[in-house]
C-alpha cells in the first residue's frame, strides 16, 4: 500500500468530484427533504463551519493494514501513519510544516535514500514554504484537503437511516472519489449525522484493482474542538538534507 508524498485521507494505494443527484430523500431529521447531492453539500458545509476534527482511517489490502490518525483544522493539523514497519508523522503549525519518521517512512513518503533515511530517522525535519514538499503536506493535513477526499462520485443514492459510531446517520452512496489509482473500481459511502450539525461520521470505501481488494474506513469525532499543537524544536532543515 505504497502512498504518494504525502499523507492525507484517501491516498492509499488503490483509493481512487463530480456529484450526481440521483436517489431518494433522507428519511429523518432536518435532512428529510434533501437529495443526496444536497446532503453531501450540507455535510461539507457543516464540517467546514465546525473548523476542526479528529479522525482515524483504517485501510486493509492484500493482508496488510495501514492506520492513519489525525487532527485537522482550518489552520493547523497533524497526521500519523503506521503501515507495518513504516511509520511517519507530519504537523503543520502556523506557517511551518514538520515531518518525522522511521527509515521506512522517510524513504516511502519523503523520497529519501536508504542512507539518508537512516541518518535522519527519528528527527523532526522542518519544511519551509519554499521547499518542494510544503504544498503537499499542508494540503494533506488541512481540513479542506481532508474534506475534499470524502465525496462519493458519480450517481448518488441514499442508504436507509442506520447507526454508525453510536450516532444516527444516513449514507450518501456513490463511486469511489476521483484522483486515485487508474483502473480501481468500487463504492464509497459517506455517513452523515441526522442531527445537527450534520457532519460526516464515517466514510467507507470498498474497492478493487485487478485481484486486489481494499477496504478503507474513516471515523470522524470531536468536531469543533480546538487543537493545541506546538511546533517541534531542534529540527533539521529540509533544505540542508543531502541529495538522495
Amino acid at each position: 500500500m505504497k502512498r504518494t508524498l504525502l499523507l492525507g485521507l484517501g491516498s492509499l494505494s488503490l483509493l481512487l468530484a463530480a456529484c450526481g443527484s440521483g436517489g431518494g430523500a433522507a428519511s429523518s431529521g432536518g435532512l428529510a427533504s434533501k437529495t443526496p447531492k444536497q446532503i453531501l453539500s450540507t455535510a461539507v458545509a457543516a464540517a467546514t463551519k465546525s473548523g476542526s476534527v479528529h479522525f482515524t482511517l483504517l485501510g486493509k489490502a492484500a493482508g496488510k493494514t495501514e492506520t492513519i490518525t489525525g487532527d485537522t483544522s482550518n489552520t493547523d493539523g497533524r497526521e500519523v501513519i503506521t503501515a507495518g514497519a513504516v511509520s511517519i508523522q507530519a504537523e503543520v503549525v502556523g506557517n511551518g510544516a514538520y515531518v518525522e519518521g522511521n527509515s521506512g517512512g522517510l524513504q516511502s513518503q519523503m523520497g529519501l535514500s536508504a542512507a539518508n533515511a537512516a541518518t535522519y530517522a527519528g528527527k523532526w525535519i522542518s519544511i519551509a514554504s519554499t521547499d518542494a514538499p510544503f504544498s503537499s503536506i499542508t494540503k494533506a493535513v488541512s481540513l479542506s484537503g481532508t474534506l475534499g477526499e470524502l465525496k462519493p462520485s458519480g450517481k448518488l443514492t441514499l442508504t436507509p437511516t442506520t447507526t454508525k459510531a453510536s450516532q444516527s446517520v444516513i449514507g450518501v452512496h456513490g463511486g469511489i472519489p476521483g484522483g486515485g489509482a487508474k483502473g480501481a473500481k468500487g463504492t464509497a459511502v459517506l455517513y452523515v449525522s441526522t442531527t445537527e450539525p450534520n457532519v460526516p461520521v464515517v466514510f467507507d470505501v470498498q474497492q478493487s484493482s485487478g485481484t486486489t481488494k481494499e477496504s478503507d474506513v474513516g471515523t470522524f469525532t470531536k468536531w469543533g474542538q480546538p487543537l493545541h499543537l506546538v511546533a517541534p524544536t531542534n529540527t533539521v532543515a529540509y533544505s540542508s538534507l543531502p541529495a538522495s
